[in-house]
């Protein structure tokens, strides 16, 4: 997968979603330190990671090819 997919991929979650996968994923802060930058809880912040990966899961899953790869 290249940068542009998974731009794409990143551009069907909602702006929340997309900002915890970014702080927690690319920046490594932790769901306390997300939650702060984001005036939100801890526990809100995993639910809103876990629903976005799930998301991205079940795209990616439709995405792939005969072999489990990207087409």
């Amino acid at each position: 997968m290249n940068g542009r997919q998974a731009a794409q991929l990143l551009g069907l979650l909602p702006g929340p979603q997309r900002e915890v996968l970014r702080l927690r994923l690319l920046c490594g802060l932790s769901a306390e330190q997300t939650a702060t930058v984001l005036g939100s809880t801890p526990a809100a912040v995993r639910l809103a990671q876990h629903q976005a990966l799930e998301v991205l899961r079940e795209e990616l899953a439709g995405r792939r090819g005969p072999f489990g790869a990207l087409p």
